[in-house]
């Protein structure tokens, strides 16, 4: 079961995509390799799926 500020976060583009930001520093990733990832944080079209796609990628790449 979540936590209910994690439910509540997903529905905020903006907590979600810092959420998955905060993540990827946790497994390894530097500010410099998530921002190369990332870009600028666009409100009309926040793409956390697409992110969090890509920063996986990132870290599994980086293990492999």
């Amino acid at each position: 079961m979540e936590a209910p500020s994690s439910r509540w976060a997903i529905r905020n583009p903006v907590l979600h995509y810092l959420m998955i930001v905060k993540a990827a520093r946790d497994f390894g990733l530097s500010d410099p390799e998530i921002e190369a990832v990332a870009g600028r944080f666009d409100p009309l079209r926040p793409r956390c799926e697409e992110l969090a796609d890509a920063l996986a990628d990132l870290i599994l790449s980086r293990r492999a």
